[in-house]
Formats: structure tokens, C-alpha cells, sequence
């Protein structure tokens, strides 16, 4: 039962935790933010990158 009693203490240190500053809180004006591509444009990323070992490949098992 010692797992429930971390997490129980994991729980109670978030909530004691220092409060953050409101500028932290709030979204990062989109100046700031890096842009994210689109989702076609990860789409893609992923399907060019280079091939995986069949060793690695999980999916031919």
C-alpha cells in the first residue's frame, strides 16, 4: 500500500505547492509561441522519415 501512500503525498505536495505567477499562467502571446505546423504537415514529417531497422519494426512480429 505504499504506492497509495505517494500518490496520496504526491497530491498533497502539488496543492502546497508555490503558487505560480498570473504571467505564467496565461498563454504566451502567439509572437512568442512558436507556431506549430500543420497537423497534414506532421502527417507528412513522420511518414518521410527514415525507415526503421526490421529489427525495431514492432509490427512485423
Amino acid at each position: 500500500m505504499s504506492n497509495t501512500e505517494n500518490q496520496t503525498t504526491d497530491v498533497t505536495t502539488m496543492e502546497n505547492h508555490a503558487p505560480v505567477p498570473p504571467a505564467l499562467q496565461e498563454n504566451p502571446a502567439p509572437s512568442t509561441q512558436k507556431p506549430e505546423p500543420p497537423a497534414d504537415e506532421q502527417i507528412t514529417i513522420l511518414e518521410n522519415h527514415a525507415p526503421v531497422p526490421p529489427a525495431l519494426d514492432l509490427g512485423n512480429k
